[in-house]
């Protein structure tokens, strides 16, 4: 779909608009590739210089750092054990970096693109009166329409069991590290700069994937609306009657919310991100109130 919307013959306006949504994506998707970059450099370059990010040691630690800690079946302190351990760990880390990433940046890429046609369809809309031949016009939009919203649902059905077990991911881990600060504030800062950095990049990471997904909801339940409000701000009134007709079906299909969900359970929206910040802030008390 992407493709063949991009191949079609289209106006200035309408190839700007696609741009800038497109362009919206890629920033996104740099951004994300950067932060898994900084990532990547305490877990794996660091501990290659025997800089260790954990606090707590383990009865599993081979006395070498490594990027991840585990219960190993031969001796690893040994060459090349340890190089060959070493480096398997790193490319698996990589491989998961691209996956985890690579999977919110093409939903990102996915819903930018569709709110990209939703803005041209609503800049149609809203100036289907110019239009010589109205009526043709008004039903490319409608079936335009059709196509976008099964591409909504294709990727709701797609996505939905994946953003619940990140929406209870979160809460879980958001609850835990802000139990870590409250921890450090109670007993003092005993983290390094470099732990502290490695820290923060923590909260800041999973802190912005999540607002992410909630903003993407936001945004696409946004532009859909608008077409309901393009379709009804029309000089319906002063409009061929069979043109006034056939803006029933937008009409109609408007008047039902479009957006995505967590397990067809929650929506996506600011407004749930709102209250799991909230859930969690919650369930931090709980820990702190039981630590006392």
């Amino acid at each position: 779909m992407i493709a063949e919307d991009w191949i079609k013959s289209k106006s200035v306006q309408d190839r700007n608009v696609m741009i800038r949504t497109a362009y919206t994506a890629r920033i996104i998707i740099t951004c994300a590739y950067c932060i898994m970059g900084l990532a990547c450099f305490f877990i794996i370059i660091l501990p290659s210089f025997g800089i260790s990010m954990r606090l707590i040691p383990n009865i599993t630690d081979p006395g070498k750092p490594m990027p991840l800690q585990t219960y190993y079946i031969y001796d690893i302190t040994k060459r090349p054990q340890y190089e060959i351990t070493f480096i398997s760990q790193a490319v698996y880390i990589l491989l998961a970096i691209m996956s985890y990433t690579g999977i919110d940046n093409f939903l990102g890429l996915l819903i930018f693109h569709i709110c990209g046609q939703l803005d041209i369809l609503k800049n149609r809309l809203t100036c289907l009166d110019k239009y010589i031949n109205s009526r043709n016009m008004l039903k490319s939009c409608i079936i335009k329409h059709i196509h976008l919203l099964r591409a909504i649902g294709v990727i709701e059905d797609t996505y939905n069991i994946t953003l619940l077990a990140l929406f209870v991911y979160f809460a879980i881990l958001f609850a835990f590290y802000g139990f870590r600060i409250i921890i450090l504030f109670d007993e003092g800062n005993n983290l390094s700069i470099t732990h502290l950095i490695y820290f923060i990049c923590n909260v800041f990471t999973i802190f912005s994937h999540m607002c992410l997904y909630c903003a993407l909801g936001e945004i696409l339940m946004a532009r859909c609306n608008e077409i309901y409000y393009a379709a009804y701000n029309n000089k319906w009134y002063f409009m061929d009657p069979k043109i006034a007709k056939d803006l029933l079906f937008l009409l109609i299909r408007g008047t039902k919310p479009v957006y995505l969900t967590a397990g067809k359970v929650f929506p996506m929206t600011m407004a749930t991100f709102c209250d799991l910040m909230k859930t969690s802030a919650g369930y931090i008390s709980v820990l702190h109130t039981t630590k006392g």
